[in-house]
């Protein structure tokens, strides 16, 4: 699945949560304002149910958002050059603005603080963390 396509899955899920959400408070509502009266005869089954649903849908349809946006942050990760920060299209191997490899951090960054350093610092120039050989 490209960026594009799990982005347009993420924007329509978030729809789904809010317009579940907001369901599920007017359900609630519903259920004050017209069952209230009637709890001690039991006639809340039908409200009960609906809420039931509402909760379950919002929760499946939560853990598939969160699911999404992992996947689409690893893409997002995997396409963007660590050497100069520019997002490159989803099967691009080289940076298309740099070159510089995509998917391989350089050794030159550094996995504490984020930052760039020079060619052939052995340690990070802000942090002082020791840089590591890239993988």
């Amino acid at each position: 699945m490209t960026r594009d396509e799990l982005k347009t899955n993420i924007d329509w899920a978030a729809q789904q949560i809010l317009d579940l959400t907001t369901l599920l408070q007017n359900f609630y509502a519903e259920l004050g304002r017209e069952v209230y009266p009637m709890l001690a005869e039991g006639e809340y089954a039908a409200f009960t149910e609906k809420i039931r649903t509402a909760e379950a849908n919002l929760s499946a349809l939560s853990g598939e958002q969160a699911e999404m946006e992992g996947e689409y942050r690893r893409l997002l990760e995997k396409a963007t050059c660590f050497q100069c920060g520019t997002v490159n299209a989803d099967d691009a191997v080289f940076c298309e603005e740099c070159g510089g490899r995509l998917g391989v951090k350089p050794r030159e960054y550094c996995e504490t603080c984020g930052t760039m350093n020079s060619p052939g610092q052995k340690f990070c120039g802000e942090c002082g963390t020791k840089l590591k050989d890239p993988a």
